[in-house]
């Protein structure tokens, strides 16, 4: 999906046209773009979005991961993603987030071998309340809140998932949601969500994941079941990250346009 904005003839009608045109557009890029809406962090795991061993966060918040190790980047279910080996202390490093009563956390995942047991998808490595494991265990995903409950789905290696899990400490929820479906729910407890450290690819112990890893987002709010669905439906994560650009350029033209009439 592209903005067209070129525009030669500043005329009343060229200017209609064009304004219609923008508000056409834009409604069909938000029906197919991810929810952006609460979005603290997005790591695209996508090799240009990688810098040395810095993992941008392409939010625009600033909240730049760190790999820590050595990752391989493959192919993944949307562009590029990176592949963890199971290796000592070869994972991503995310940075305090902060702590809330609501949170999502969206990403694709796969796992290929589960030889080593627990292994890490999003996950804390510590006990205290109000930490989360987002984890492959016992031919499951689970996700485990340290006040709450455990929450699972049966997986099958060498397959990939869109995993979406929200927490809502006000309304004592805790849900997971798998491809786009309501798969398995719980109580989360009271104790809000802390961000304050986060992994991708290893939990507690450095439990290392064997499999790979697309696309994370962070979410300070609870996605509702449409816009899980809205989320696992996309297809490409670069039409949303450049949309506020484009529509700036889009707006800029049209702005240029009026006054020179």
């Amino acid at each position: 999906m592209r903005l067209l904005c070129s525009l030669h003839s500043p005329t009343p009608s060229a200017y209609g046209i064009a304004l219609l045109s923008l508000l056409l557009v834009t409604a069909a890029s938000v029906a197919q773009e991810f929810v952006t809406d609460g979005l603290v962090a997005f790591y695209t795991l996508d090799k240009s979005d990688i810098d040395g061993a810095t993992v941008k966060d392409v939010s625009g918040n600033g909240k730049n991961a760190k790999i820590v190790g050595k990752l391989k980047s493959v192919k993944g279910q949307l562009d590029e993603a990176l592949e963890f080996d199971g290796g000592q202390n070869n994972y991503v490093e995310i940075p305090a987030l902060g702590a809330w009563e609501q949170v999502s956390i969206d990403c694709w995942a796969l796992q290929v071998n589960d030889a080593t047991g627990i292994q890490g998808i999003v996950s804390t490595w510590q006990w205290v309340a109000g930490k989360v494991h987002f984890k492959f265990e016992s031919s499951q995903i689970q996700v485990h809140k340290n006040d709450g409950v455990k929450i699972t789905f049966t997986r099958v290696l060498n397959t990939w998932y869109h995993i979406i899990y929200t927490t809502d400490t006000k309304k004592n929820e805790l849900k997971l949601y798998v491809n786009g479906a309501l798969a398995a729910e719980g109580t989360s407890g009271a104790t809000p969500e802390n961000m304050d450290e986060r992994r991708i690819g290893s939990e507690h112990d450095g439990r290392f994941l064997m499999g790979m890893v697309d696309d994370v987002r962070v979410y300070k709010r609870v996605l509702t079941e449409k816009e899980v669905k809205q989320n696992f439906n996309v297809k490409s994560n670069e039409m949303a990250v450049s949309l506020k650009d484009k529509l700036a350029t889009c707006w800029g033209h049209l702005k240029e346009i009026t006054l020179s009439q």
